[in-house]
């Protein structure tokens, strides 16, 4: 399978002392579901913002398809196919769910019959919010706000797509709402997603692949099968800070 997302020796450091990341590998495989893991601090959402562009990459690659993209700024990315749903709430409440969508495809809206053909599709994409299309997006669920931000997201045809904990916060009701409609989206084959997660058990149950950072760098990586076979493993030593137990 081809790499949609090739990731070499990443560095990023907010401070010119202090390096969040410290030479992070990754491949994504085009159209698949790559996961991100770790305990705190390991650097998984730093990861995701500077593919996206919003953290400061001092050092390393990005490759999305044939195109090195770590030198571009974020509206850059986002013409070259990177879209980024932050952990944060960004739906606008007092819009509605069709007004947030139509946001999604700002960099395109001179193109009038393409931008409401993919409002459309991203409407219908998900069955927890297509019955809610004229309604104020504020007026949602918790679960239904982040799968308004996840579609919006996909308006503008990405071909990554970037989820940074999309259930952060939410009660487990909602955590299996999202993850219905995440199995989904997956299952279309249509974007390669990067996914942050700490309900680690419902990543790996979507993921193609995962990866598990800790303190910056590579820890060890996987199908989604193997890691989850000994996730408990790897947890225990996340909490004894040592890794995750791989021999050496």
């Amino acid at each position: 399978m081809s790499e949609a997302i090739t990731i070499k020796g990443l560095r990023v450091a907010y401070e010119s002392d202090i390096e969040i990341l410290r030479g992070i590998d990754m491949l994504g495989g085009a159209n698949t579901l790559t996961a991100i893991i770790g305990p705190n601090g390991a650097g998984k959402s730093t990861l995701l913002k500077g593919v996206a562009g919003v953290a400061p990459v001092t050092g390393g690659e990005i490759h999305l398809g044939g195109q090195r993209i770590e030198a571009l700024n974020p509206a850059q990315r986002v013409g070259a196919g990177v879209s980024f749903v932050p952990q944060e709430a960004s739906v606008f409440g007092q819009m509605t769910v069709l007004e947030n969508l139509r946001l999604g495809g700002w960099h395109r809206r001179k193109d009038k019959a393409w931008l409401e053909r993919r409002i459309a599709f991203c409407g219908d994409l998900f069955h927890s919010i297509k019955p809610h299309l004229e309604r104020r997006a504020g007026d949602l669920s918790g679960g239904q706000q982040k799968l308004v931000e996840i579609a919006r997201g996909l308006v503008g045809e990405p071909r990554l797509l970037l989820l940074d904990e999309p259930t952060a916060g939410l009660s487990p009701v909602m955590v299996r709402e999202v993850y219905r409609e995440i199995a989904r989206l997956k299952e279309s084959r249509s974007v390669t997603v990067l996914l942050v997660e700490q309900n680690v058990r419902e990543a790996l149950a979507v993921a193609d692949h995962v990866y598990v950072l800790a303190m910056g760098q590579n820890d060890t990586d996987g199908p989604a099968a193997e890691i989850a076979g000994r996730l408990d493993g790897i947890v225990r030593n996340w909490m004894s800070r040592e890794g995750s137990g791989m021999a050496s």
